[in-house]
C-alpha cells in the first residue's frame, strides 16, 4: 500500500535569511550558510515528475535567493519536467548590487519560475528596504514574469485591527499603486518568533480535541525538501542525499515511524501519552491547535528519543 500520492513538491533552499522577523516561524536559528544540494533535488523533481502527476512545486527558505543558482537549477527541471505551476517565494531582499538584483530577475524569468510571491509586510520591512523590494519587482516585471504577487503576514487574520496588520495594509498599497496585486497572505501562528512576540494578540484557545484522528498523514499528496536532504512528511522519512526519492516514498509508512503512528492509532492524545511515556513529557498549554502540539512534540522527541532510532532504516520505513 502507498501512502503518498504526490501533486506538490516543496523546497526549503536555506534556513539562512536576509531578515530577522519577529513572526518568523523557524525562530532565531544560527547562520549556518547551508544551501540544498541543487543537483540532488534536481534529480528528485525528475524522478517524482515521472511516477507522479505533479502539478506544483515551491522553493522557499529562509532567504533562497541568496542562493539564487540553486533555485533556477530547480525550477528549470521542473519546467523541463512538465510541472506546470513553478512557485517561489521571496523576500526580494538578496543583494545592494544593481547589476545583480537584475541579472537574478531576468534568470528567474528564464528558470521557467511563473509565480513569485514578495513577503511584504509590517515585520519584513521592519529589517528590509521596501526600495529595495520594489526594484526587485520592478526588474522582475521588465523580464515579463508571468505572476507576481506580494504575499503579507497577518496576525491573527487580514480583518483584525492591530498596529502591524494597519501598518502592512500601508505597504500594499504602495505596490497595488503600481499594479501588483496582493495574495491572501497567510495567518500567523504562534511557533518560532511569533511565540515570544506576538502572545498577546492570540488568546489562549478553548478546549482542543485531542482525539480527532490525523486525516492528513494516511494520504499525502504534498512532501517538502529541506536543506540538509532531509524529507519532511510532518516527521522526517528519508533524505535524498542519502536515498532515491521514490524509494523514500515507496518505503513511507506512517505505522511505523513511532511518532506518526500513534497520532494515527489514537489522534494527538495517544501521542501526549506517547511522549510521557517515553520520559519526554511536552507543555501544550500554549499550544493553538492540535498541529501545534504536534510539532512540539515531534522537536521533542528529536532532542529526547530520536536516539532510539537514528541510524537504523526503520526510522523510515
Amino acid at each position: 500500500m502507498s501512502y503518498i500520492d504526490l501533486n506538490r513538491i516543496e523546497f526549503v533552499i536555506t534556513r539562512v535569511c536576509s531578515g530577522k522577523c519577529k513572526h518568523c516561524a523557524l525562530g532565531e536559528l544560527p547562520d549556518k550558510g547551508e544551501c540544498i544540494d541543487a543537483v540532488a533535488a534536481a534529480t528528485a523533481v525528475k524522478h517524482c515528475a515521472k511516477r507522479f502527476s505533479v502539478d506544483s512545486l515551491m522553493t522557499f527558505g529562509g532567504e533562497p535567493l541568496l542562493f539564487a543558482d540553486a533555485v533556477c537549477r530547480i525550477h528549470a527541471t521542473a519546467r523541463d519536467a512538465g510541472i506546470p505551476r513553478r512557485q517561489l517565494i521571496t523576500n526580494g531582499f538578496f543583494s545592494h548590487d544593481d547589476a545583480e538584483i537584475d541579472k537574478v530577475a531576468q534568470a528567474l524569468c528564464e528558470s521557467g519560475i511563473n509565480d513569485v510571491m514578495l513577503s511584504v509586510d509590517a515585520f519584513h520591512q521592519e529589517t528590509i528596504p521596501v526600495e529595495s523590494v520594489m526594484q526587485f519587482a520592478n526588474a522582475l516585471v521588465k523580464y515579463g514574469i508571468p505572476s507576481l504577487r506580494v504575499h503579507p503576514a497577518w496576525v491573527v487574520n487580514a480583518e483584525n485591527d492591530n498596529k502591524y496588520n494597519v501598518e502592512t495594509k500601508r505597504l500594499l498599497k504602495l505596490f497595488a499603486d503600481r499594479g501588483i496585486r496582493a495574495s491572501n497572505g497567510n495567518n500567523i501562528s504562534l511557533s518560532g518568533n511569533a511565540s515570544k512576540y506576538l502572545a498577546e494578540y492570540y488568546p489562549p484557545s478553548a478546549d482542543m480535541d485531542l482525539s480527532e484522528p490525523c486525516g492528513w498523514l494516511g494520504e499525502l499528496n504534498c512532501i517538502s525538501i529541506n536543506p540538509n536532504g532531509a524529507v519532511s512528511a510532518c516527521a522526517e522519512i528519508g533524505n535524498i542525499y542519502n536515498d532515491d526519492i521514490l524509494d523514500i516514498i515507496d518505503n513511507y509508512n506512517p505505522y511505523s515511524i513511532p511518532v506518526l503512528r500513534e497520532v494515527m492509532n489514537g489522534g494527538v492524545a495517544q501521542l501526549v501519552e506517547f511522549a510521557k511515556a517515553q520520559g519526554f513529557p511536552v507543555d501544550i498549554s500554549d499550544c493553538r491547535s492540535t498541529c501545534d502540539v504536534c510539532r512540539k512534540i515531534f522537536d521533542a522527541e528529536k532532542l529526547h528519543g530520536g536516539e532510539k532510532y537514528a541510524g537504523s532504516k526503520q526510522r523510515y520505513l
